[in-house]
């Protein structure tokens, strides 16, 4: 990955099927940029804000989305939840099927990974952090958190994750 000049993917997710449509969900597919994985932010001299120290790898690969982006509503709308309606897409939760797909063109190999997507969204701490979209982002995505420093799990802090992933990104990506 770190020797791509651009670490795009392919992500497909499920989008809810016209009315009539002898299936209930067709596919959507959409170009990402792979931000790294998730709990193991790579270094950006240009960001400037607080990141949490290594505590956890994962094989969770993130990228980042405006809420107002389809695959928001596809993520919440094709989960075990299966959210009826955009105020059910608001917030942390998701879990809907993707499939992401890379093309490594330097050395021309492939790779597809299968999984479920979740919404990590600025309510997955503070107030609103008991809703059940924010407990389900924590337990599964915790599933896939293996601990690199023994004692130290409770200084790692999901908002401080949310916020650094936002600032690796360049002002214009998150609309300044």
């Amino acid at each position: 990955m770190e020797k791509m000049d651009s670490p795009e993917f392919v992500l497909s997710s499920l989008h809810s099927a016209p009315s009539g449509s002898p299936t209930p969900y067709v596919p959507h597919a959409r170009f990402c940029i792979f931000r790294g994985m998730f709990a193991e932010l790579p270094d950006n001299k240009h960001n400037t804000a607080p990141k949490n120290e290594r505590i956890f790898e994962t094989d969770m690969p993130t990228f980042t989305t405006d809420v107002r982006m389809q695959k928001v509503p596809e993520l919440f709308g094709s989960s075990a939840g299966h959210a009826k309606s955009e105020d059910q897409a608001q917030g942390s939760g998701g879990g809907g099927p993707v499939e992401a797909v890379f093309w490594a063109k330097e050395i021309q190999i492939q790779w597809r990974i299968k999984g479920h997507a979740f919404v990590v969204a600025p309510d997955i701490e503070g107030e609103d952090a008991e809703s059940s979209g924010v407990r389900t982002v924590k337990s599964e995505l915790g599933k896939r958190m293996r601990v690199l420093q023994e004692g130290k799990e409770k200084e790692w802090s999901w908002q401080t994750e949310l916020t650094a992933q936002f600032g690796n990104l360049s002002p214009g990506m998150r609309g300044e």
